[in-house]
C-alpha cells in the first residue's frame, strides 16, 4: 500500500437543520446526517493528496445496495467538495454511506456516515411539491401568502390550493337542499387526509354575519378523490331560535 495514503485527509462537515457534526480525520467514528424524504441531501468537505488532488477520484457509496448515490462539484485546487444527494429514491430508516478517496495508484481512503432519512408529512410533501423542500421557512412558512391571494399557505394546503397561483376561493358554496320547505344547504371541502395531517375545521353559521355558531352535526361526505372531500351541511335553526343565513369554514 502506498505510504502517501495515510497523507490523504478528509474534512467533513455534514449540514442538517438541526445538526453539525464534523470529522477532521477519515479514521475517527462517523457522523449522521438526518434529512426529509424527498428533500436534496448535502454537505461540504475539503480533500488533499500530496500528489494532487486532480488525480483522486471520489464517490459515495450507498451500502445497503453496493449503488454510487449523488453528485459531486469539486474544485481540485482548493481541495473544496460539495456533495449533494436526491433522497426521494432512497428508504427511510438509517442509510449507511461510505465516501471513498481513490488516489491514482488504487489506494483507498474511506469516511462512514450515516443518511437519517424521515418520512415526509403531508405537509412537508406538499411544501417539496410547491418550494421544492420541506422545510417551512422564507415563502414556504405557514403564515406566509407567497401568491398575496389573502389566503396563507396552511389554508392553501388545508383546502387544497397551490400558493403559487392566486386564488381564494375555498371551494365554498350554497345551495338548495331539494326539499320543498326552502332549505339550503353548504358545500364545501377538506383534505381526505385532515385526520393524519392534523388539520381542524370549524363549520360555522350565522344569521346576521356578527355572530357565529360552531356547527355540532357532522357533516355528509358526497365524494372523496383521495385528496379532497366534497362534503354537504343543511342550514340549521340557531340556537337562539333564529334561522342561519351564512356560512363559513374556519381554520383554528
Amino acid at each position: 500500500m502506498n505510504s502517501h495514503l495515510f497523507k490523504l485527509f478528509l474534512l467533513l462537515i455534514l449540514v442538517s437543520p438541526s445538526l453539525t457534526v464534523r470529522a477532521t480525520q477519515i479514521t475517527n467514528a462517523g457522523p449522521s446526517l438526518s434529512v426529509v424524504q424527498g428533500d436534496t441531501a448535502s454537505f461540504s468537505a475539503q480533500f488533499f493528496d500530496v500528489e494532487g488532488n486532480s488525480g483522486v477520484s471520489i464517490s459515495a457509496l450507498h451500502v445497503p445496495s453496493g449503488q454510487n448515490i449523488g453528485q459531486f462539484v469539486r474544485d481540485d485546487n482548493g481541495g473544496n467538495l460539495q456533495w449533494t444527494c436526491d433522497t426521494t429514491p432512497l428508504p427511510t430508516g438509517t442509510n449507511p454511506v461510505q465516501l471513498i478517496a481513490t488516489d491514482p495508484a488504487g489506494a483507498q481512503t474511506v469516511v462512514s456516515f450515516s443518511l437519517q432519512i424521515s418520512a415526509a408529512s403531508s405537509i412537508q410533501k406538499w411544501r417539496q411539491t410547491y418550494f421544492g423542500s420541506s422545510q417551512a421557512t422564507g415563502a414556504a412558512l405557514n403564515s406566509a401568502d407567497p401568491d398575496g391571494d389573502g389566503l396563507t399557505n396552511y389554508a392553501e394546503f388545508a383546502f387544497g390550493l397551490n400558493p403559487k397561483s392566486g386564488n381564494p376561493n375555498i371551494g365554498s358554496s350554497v345551495e338548495s337542499s331539494g326539499a320543498n320547505d326552502g332549505q339550503m344547504r353548504a358545500i364545501f371541502r377538506r383534505r381526505s387526509d385532515y385526520l393524519i395531517s392534523g388539520v381542524s375545521y370549524i363549520y360555522e353559521f350565522s344569521s346576521d354575519l356578527q355572530t357565529w355558531e360552531a356547527n355540532s352535526v357532522a357533516p355528509q361526505v358526497l365524494s372523496d378523490d383521495g385528496t379532497l372531500q366534497n362534503l354537504t351541511l343543511d342550514f340549521p335553526v340557531l340556537s337562539n331560535g333564529q334561522p342561519s343565513k351564512f356560512f363559513r369554514t374556519r381554520l383554528p
